[in-house]
């Protein structure tokens, strides 16, 4: 069975999860679910950074002292958030667990072994907001163009560096041979010029006397590793990394790292180099030619702001999308993000827009034309799935052709990481054809519920058409809105769980609705706004 390993960021613990968070996390949840709906083996992981300096700012700025209380708290929080979100991940992980520590002592001892790693002294900037050390070519005004108010930190200390100078060219032939390893091809081409002009060695540790968190250097307590050096790593630890190696072959490497734009040269640059070194001395990390086992796909996706601007305290507009749930519903609200932001491109929140897409696409929509063929195959068929004696064309709105090329279309968009475009198919249709919208018009164009009083036989075909077209698109969606997915199947008369058990190819094959089966009572998927 093919695998597929997907994962998140893992976010710092410094506030609470807002809205940009849950874009990519359920960006990667969709991916996992249709993967997972394919027959692959999946594993996706989610999890949160706590060895960093920021989230100890923010425990002082809630007046606490403890901790290990606090990140114990905020890690509750994030993991409460993603299962409300009903996030379907594997793992949760915390950077602070024994686990993760072993793994990093044992990635960071290979790296020393491959002789990638020397002391030095740093003296330079240093950015809190990036957790990064920064070069001159990085700012703007003197300023990180990330966080433009906050004052830079000089910083001059003993640390140790990793030698990352010397992968330079070993990467640029990577991404030249493996244009897919940085997505959109727009961050490909910023990673390789970064790479080919300024990609140096890295400070990879800080004193410890100045930090207050952090995982201590192997052999040297004085000094505690770089929080992006370790965070880096729990992509390995979640998948038995230094604690089951049979777990770890399965699924490294990974298939798909979802990111966001500012932290690219991270993981495109720094995180290949850091396998690349490590591989040298730790078999489990290359293949039988003996090359690195580096992750199959990067995708870096833009920033995200509400109501065009960008997300932040002190403008208070970080909007948590647990509180959209009562009044819009979560599949609404996972809709909206996944169609509304072309991803890979920056993205705007606003409830006008989550308002319209819930109107039009939602409820007049998908919810209308539920209702309406449920409905009218209740009243002219004696409360069941009509029979279709023919497949007049006529009649019929799509057949096994149609949907076939419906879900080829949708299937080549998820698979580019689309599903903006792959939801634009299905409510759009492929090529103007077989769509939501051209569904509705059908039964404008024919008219059921006037052609019953002379030709029950072409009604018979025109509503069997919609219903099986409906139950195709409700498995199409299935990972974008899996309770509504489940209710469209519960309101044409399916067993969810006898169908969930099916195999993809059959749930969209066309011909899944038995005639004479019987229909409950439609419902109303998408409630009027108040």
């Amino acid at each position: 069975m093919k695998k597929y390993y997907i994962t998140t960021p893992i976010y710092y613990v410094n506030d609470e999860p807002h809205v940009g968070h849950a874009y990519t996390t359920t960006v990667a949840d969709a991916l996992a679910r249709y993967h997972s709906l394919c027959e692959e083996k999946v594993f996706f992981s989610v999890g949160v950074d706590e060895n960093s300096q920021k989230n100890v700012q923010a425990m002082k700025r809630v007046k606490e002292t403890d901790l290990t209380a606090y990140l114990g708290r905020m890690s509750q929080l994030w993991q409460r958030s993603w299962d409300d979100l009903n996030i379907a991940y594997d793992r949760f992980i915390r950077t602070t667990t024994d686990e993760h520590h072993r793994a990093v002592e044992r990635f960071w001892n290979a790296v020393k072994t491959s002789g990638d790693i020397y002391e030095g002294s740093y003296d330079g900037l240093y950015c809190l907001g990036c957790e990064a050390f920064k070069t001159e070519n990085e700012l703007v005004d003197k300023k990180c163009p990330l966080h433009p108010n906050a004052e830079l930190q000089l910083i001059k200390e003993r640390n140790y560096f990793f030698r990352a100078s010397a992968y330079r060219e070993q990467l640029l032939n990577w991404l030249d041979s493996h244009p897919n390893f940085v997505q959109p091809e727009s961050r490909r081409h910023e990673i390789r010029n970064y790479i080919q002009d300024h990609f140096e060695d890295f400070s990879i540790s800080r004193e410890a006397k100045n930090l207050e968190t952090g995982i201590p250097v192997p052999g040297d307590p004085e000094q505690r590793i770089y929080v992006w050096f370790d965070a880096l790593i729990n992509y390995l630890t979640v998948v038995g990394y230094g604690a089951d190696e049979n777990e770890f072959k399965t699924w490294w490497p990974a298939n798909l790292h979802l990111v966001g734009k500012d932290i690219i040269k991270f993981h495109c640059a720094l995180w290949p180099a850091m396998l690349m070194s490590a591989a040298k001395s730790d078999a489990l990390l290359r293949d039988e030619t003996g090359a690195a086992l580096l992750p199959e796909s990067i995708f870096a996706h833009g920033f995200f702001t509400v109501q065009g601007q960008k997300i932040s305290k002190s403008l208070n507009n970080a909007v948590d999308p647990r509180d959209l749930i009562p009044k819009y519903g979560l599949d609404a609200v996972r809709y909206y993000l996944l169609r509304e932001i072309p991803f890979g491109e920056d993205g705007d929140f606003s409830i006008e827009r989550l308002e319209e897409r819930y109107v039009h696409d939602l409820a007049n929509t998908l919810g209308n034309l539920l209702n309406r063929a449920v409905a009218m195959s209740r009243k002219y068929f004696n409360g069941a799935v009509p029979l279709a004696l023919s497949h007049d064309p006529e009649f019929t709105f799509a057949d096994e052709s149609g949907v076939t090329a419906l879900a080829r279309r949708f299937d080549e968009h998820v698979k580019h990481n689309r599903f903006d475009l792959a939801l634009e198919v299905v409510w759009n249709g492929k090529d103007k054809n077989y769509g939501l919208l051209q569904a509705n018009k059908f039964i404008e164009d024919t008219q059921p519920f006037k052609l019953i009083k002379t030709d029950p036989e072409a009604v018979a075909v025109i509503l069997y058409s919609l219903l099986e077209y409906c139950r195709v698109v409700a498995w199409l969606i299935q990972p974008v809105m899996p309770q509504t997915s489940l209710q469209i199947i519960e309101q044409l008369g399916q067993n969810v769980e006898v169908e969930q058990k099916k195999k993809l190819s059959d749930l969209i094959a066309w011909g899944g609705l038995k005639p004479g089966a019987a229909l409950p009572e439609p419902k109303i998927l998408f409630n009027k706004l108040i």
